[in-house]
């Protein structure tokens, strides 16, 4: 069953805006938000395929590694994780509860984790690890997509225009547009810069789907990029917990909570507009070091 948080502020009533907040940083104390649903059917594919090593990829504060991690410990599997940039001791909580649960870490140069996807990138870690079932970056793939879709379960889309959720590699972002199936906007919030390649990304899952292009990306709110933290979005963060006890993170969801009542203050939605925020979880990422 949905959690769901209905949103009051001033802004909201002046414009008789309706703000909704699925809640999936609640679904568990770790695999939360769109982890649960990007690594569902990974998992499963994983177990028939009788894979004894999860092999996957992210920067050094993944909600996905950090995700991966557990669920193969879980599942008596062996994990390995490939980490965007070298290596910093001491490991930051992410990358400590990873190892702990018993991740293999590899680091990887910037430069050299751009061919991630490529054959002779993957050949090394399948020779390493034979029996290994590999999981992109963030879930990306049908796998992911498809389970992505079950994020809308259970929710009427016909009490929404719009649906909103912070994105960084496209993949629950697609899955919330066929879920949708043009019954709602679905906007994405990216996290990095220079995310306009996540247009064509998002379309090649929409391929046969019947979403249109009822969907749309707003590209200027990273904040200066993937996992960078300035001092206004973090007054923005404390604030929001103060005022409605939503508690947000600033590498995705705050960013993307701050979009949505920055369009509403810049007139984007219509008076008397639904709209539906889904938490992607996350809140792990703000340990402290």
């Amino acid at each position: 069953m949905a959690i769901l948080q209905t949103v009051s502020l001033p802004v909201l009533r002046q414009r008789n805006i309706k703000l909704t907040v699925k809640r999936d940083d609640q679904l568990h104390p770790i695999i939360s938000g769109n982890k649960a649903f990007n690594l569902k059917y990974n998992l499963e594919a994983a177990l028939q395929e009788q894979a004894d090593t999860l092999v996957t990829f992210g920067g050094a504060y993944s909600n996905h590694l950090h995700a991966t991690a557990y669920a193969a410990f879980q599942c008596g599997l062996k994990s390995v994780g490939v980490i965007r940039g070298e290596q910093v001791l001491p490991l930051n909580p992410t990358l400590r509860d990873c190892v702990n649960w018993g991740m293999t870490l590899h680091p990887v140069s910037r430069k050299h984790y751009l061919e991630k996807s490529s054959n002779a990138f993957l050949k090394q870690f399948r020779e390493l690890y034979p029996r290994a079932f590999i999981i992109p970056e963030g879930g990306a793939g049908e796998l992911g997509v498809r389970g992505a879709e079950e994020i809308l379960a259970g929710i009427t889309l016909e009490d929404f225009d719009y649906i909103v959720a912070a994105c960084g590699t496209g993949t629950t972002l697609a899955g919330l547009i066929r879920a949708s199936e043009g019954k709602a906007k679905v906007i994405g919030v990216p996290v990095l810069k220079n995310a306009m390649w996540m247009f064509d990304e998002v379309r090649r899952w929409l391929l046969k789907s019947k979403s249109g292009e009822q969907w749309d990306l707003w590209l200027d709110y990273h904040f200066g990029g993937y996992a960078k933290r300035t001092d206004t979005l973090s007054r923005f963060r404390r604030l929001i917990f103060e005022q409605v006890s939503l508690p947000l993170d600033e590498i995705y969801t705050a960013k993307a909570f701050f979009a949505v009542l920055d369009q509403i203050e810049h007139g984007f939605f219509e008076e008397g507009a639904r709209i539906l925020f889904c938490h992607t979880g996350g809140l792990q990422g703000m340990r402290e070091q």
